[in-house]
């Protein structure tokens, strides 16, 4: 059991609201193509799970926190580790879109 195995995760809404309002923050959604046109938080960046080391070409600096939305078919916890492995080491798994509660973009 690591450091991080011991914080709450946060709800979705919460992970949306720390990078709005935290500095150099990105809001990562790992959903696929699909479940993204249908309606999505305004303000993030996409890159599905399938497709995570493409964060690479639009997050270069590993030093900012990465609030990662995800749905129950896409893990934002597997997202989030995968992205520590790649050496981004303030990747938080912030919540599905099925419990987001808010507008949306499409």
């Amino acid at each position: 059991m690591g450091l991080f195995d011991k914080i709450k995760d946060l709800t979705v809404n919460e992970g949306i609201n720390r990078a709005r309002t935290e500095k150099d923050a990105v809001l990562l959604d790992i959903r696929t193509r699909e479940a993204y046109r249908k309606g999505h938080v305004a303000g993030t960046i996409h890159i599905p799970l399938d497709k995570l080391e493409q964060i690479k070409n639009r997050v270069q600096r590993t030093d900012v926190p990465i609030y990662v939305i995800g749905d129950y078919d896409h893990s934002p916890k597997k997202a989030a580790r995968q992205l520590k492995k790649m050496g981004y080491t303030k990747a938080v798994p912030s919540g599905n879109m099925e419990e987001h509660h808010g507008l949306l973009k499409k």
